[in-house]
C-alpha cells in the first residue's frame, strides 16, 4: 500500500500522457486511412472558413459552367440550323437564276414547296425536347405551314409563327447574363419563308416575279448569315467563359485539397514518434508497478 501511495501521482501523470498520445495516434491513423485532415470542418481550425468559401465558390462556378454549357449546345444547334437554311436559299437562288421560260416556272414552284418544308423542319429543330426557335414556347413547334401562304413578295407576314418574342438567355453569375436565342419570326427568317411561300404558291407565278424574288432571297440570305455571325460570336464568348470558370474551379479545388488533405509521409513519421512515446510510457508504468519500498530498506 505504501508503494502505491508513493507512486500514484507519477503513475497518474504518465497514464494521462499515454492516453493523450494514444488519442493522437488514433487520430493520426484515421487521417492516414482517409487521406483527410478531418471528417468535419471543426477539425480544420482556422482553415475551415477558407475551405467553406472555396467550396461555395466552386459550386457557384460549376452551376454557371453548366448553364453556359447548355446555352453553348443550343447556340451551336441554332448556328447549324441557320446554316441549313442558308444552303437552301443558295439552292433556290440558283433555281431562280435558271428560270429562262414560262415552262420552267412549274418546276420552280415544286422545288420551292419542297425547300419551304425543309426550312420549316430546320426551324422546328428540337434539343433535349425543347424547340430552339420558339422563344419561351419551347414545347410547341414554332413554324406551322398549313395555313400559311404569302400573298406577295413585299408584305411582312409571320402567320406561320406560333412562338413568342422571348429571347433565351443564360445567367452566368449574379451580375452577368448573355442572350443567345433566335426566334423563327426574325426578319431574315420571315423574308426567307415569304420568298419560299410565294414561289411555291403564287397563282400565277410569272417571269416578272423573278427579279423581285431573287432580290428578296438575297436579302434573306444576308440576314441569315448575319444571324449566324451573331451566334458564332456568342458561342465564342460562352467558350471563353467556360474555360475561365473551369480554370478557376481547378485552382480552387487544388487549394481545397491542400487545406483538407493529410500529408501521409508526415503522418507516418508522426505516428512512429507517438508509438515510441507510448512504448516508453508503458515501460515506465510497468517499472513503477514493480517498485517496492522494502527494496530500499534492507
Amino acid at each position: 500500500m505504501v508503494m502505491r501511495v508513493a507512486t500514484f501521482s507519477q503513475s497518474s501523470t504518465i497514464l494521462q500522457n499515454a492516453l493523450k498520445t494514444q488519442a493522437k495516434l488514433a487520430d493520426n491513423q484515421e487521417q492516414q486511412a482517409s487521406g483527410s485532415l478531418s471528417s468535419d470542418y471543426a477539425g480544420l481550425g482556422s482553415s475551415a472558413a477558407t475551405l467553406v468559401d472555396l467550396e461555395v465558390s466552386v459550386a457557384r462556378s460549376q452551376a454557371a459552367v453548366d448553364a453556359a454549357g447548355d446555352a453553348l449546345t443550343r447556340v451551336e444547334a441554332t448556328y447549324s440550323a441557320l446554316g441549313g437554311v442558308s444552303d437552301i436559299l443558295t439552292s433556290l437562288r440558283a433555281e431562280v437564276t435558271g428560270v429562262l421560260t414560262e415552262e420552267d416556272l412549274t418546276g420552280l414552284q415544286t422545288i420551292a414547296q419542297t425547300y419551304m418544308e425543309d426550312v420549316a423542319a430546320l426551324l422546328n429543330t428540337q434539343l433535349a425536347g425543347r424547340y430552339i426557335f420558339a422563344g419561351s414556347s419551347t414545347q410547341t413547334a414554332p413554324v406551322e405551314l398549313e395555313a400559311y401562304e404569302a400573298a406577295n413578295l413585299t408584305d411582312v407576314d409571320t402567320g406561320y409563327y406560333t412562338g413568342d418574342d422571348y429571347v433565351q438567355s443564360a445567367r452566368l453569375g449574379t451580375e452577368r447574363a448573355i442572350d443567345y436565342g433566335v426566334t423563327a419570326d426574325a426578319e431574315a427568317i420571315e423574308e426567307a419563308l415569304r420568298a419560299l411561300s410565294f414561289a411555291a404558291s403564287a397563282d400565277p407565278l410569272t417571269m416578272d416575279d423573278m427579279e423581285a424574288l431573287s432580290e428578296l432571297l438575297v436579302g434573306a440570305q444576308d440576314g441569315i448569315i448575319a444571324l449566324q455571325s451573331i451566334a458564332s460570336t456568342t458561342a465564342s464568348s460562352l467558350e471563353t467563359f467556360i474555360a475561365n470558370e473551369e480554370e478557376h474551379i481547378a485552382s480552387s479545388e487544388e487549394m481545397i485539397t491542400e487545406i483538407s488533405s493529410a500529408d501521409i509521409a508526415e503522418l507516418i513519421v508522426e505516428a512512429s514518434s507517438y508509438e515510441v512515446q507510448l512504448e516508453a510510457s508503458y515501460a515506465a508504468l510497468g517499472s513503477l508497478s514493480d517498485l517496492s519500498v522494502l527494496d530500499y530498506l534492507f
